[in-house]
């Protein structure tokens, strides 16, 4: 399986994500920026598997854990034959937002398009390196993932 180098702009994205969480906390409200330590595609399965480290997954996984996600916004960008999105999961009435960076190649991208077309939905799967749990974040919209602009 040929794996998607995330390119030069993947500091930025990461960079990006932390930022929004931080935003999120200057306004009271609880907020994980993920770190990924690699991002593969399951295009068949409509889902996106995002491996973080333990403690961080431990961190998504409480704060996630009792939310009810209502809204997930997502931000994008494109370099190189690299598609980047900042996925934000919310939950609005307990103030908890997730931010989840992600990289696909531009081949992978539309093979998930495909899947997710076909599911009629878009999963983003949260997992530690040992596979104990996941957190999911479901995009019941995946024309919100994948019609997002590029604003690169």
């Amino acid at each position: 399986m040929r794996r998607t180098d995330p390119g030069e702009r993947w500091g930025d994205v990461v960079a990006d994500s932390d930022a929004t969480a931080t935003e999120y906390r200057d306004r009271g409200w609880t907020a994980v920026a993920a770190h990924p330590g690699d991002v593969n595609p399951v295009a068949d399965a409509a889902r996106i598997d995002v491996l973080l480290p333990g403690s961080e997954f431990e961190e998504t996984s409480a704060v996630v854990g009792d939310a009810d996600v209502d809204s997930v916004r997502v931000y994008a960008a494109a370099a190189g034959g690299v598609e980047y999105r900042l996925v934000v999961a919310e939950d609005g009435d307990a103030e908890v937002a997730v931010c989840v960076p992600t990289y696909l190649g531009a081949d992978e991208l539309e093979s998930l398009r495909a899947g997710a077309d076909a599911a009629g939905a878009l999963t983003v799967r949260l997992r530690p390196l040992d596979d104990r749990d996941v957190v999911e974040i479901d995009v019941s919209d995946p024309a919100v993932f994948f019609d997002a602009t590029a604003d690169a």
